[in-house]
């Protein structure tokens, strides 16, 4: 069937299926469309999963509203509150800057 809408703008959202099969076995509860669950509902960090020291952001979580925004101010919030979780700041960040930032190999 063919529709026509006269529109001055629009905005197109298809599909919304998580990629989270890869956290079966893992332990970390997903809902029953797939999508991560998070504290916000429990006394955990609002972006923690279930299992301690886990977060979600973006897309894959549960209740999220599925915009870029939303998903890089998540991401900014989710380094807070590892920082909170944590209790030890540098030691966090010094285990960020070894995962991520890797020696210039020709010292």
């Amino acid at each position: 069937e063919e529709s026509r809408f006269a529109t001055r703008r629009l905005f197109l959202f298809i599909g919304a299926d998580p990629n989270t099969g890869w956290l079966d076995g893992c332990g970390i509860a997903v809902d029953r469309n797939g999508f991560v669950l998070t504290g916000e509902a429990s006394d955990r960090p609002a972006l923690m999963t279930n299992v301690p020291g886990v977060f979600a952001i973006g897309d894959v979580r549960a209740g999220s509203t599925k915009r870029v925004a939303a998903a890089v101010g998540e991401g900014a919030a989710v380094v807070a509150q590892i920082l909170r979780a944590s209790g030890d700041h540098l030691a966090v960040l010094a285990r960020i800057c070894r995962t991520f930032v890797k020696p210039n190999s020709r010292q």
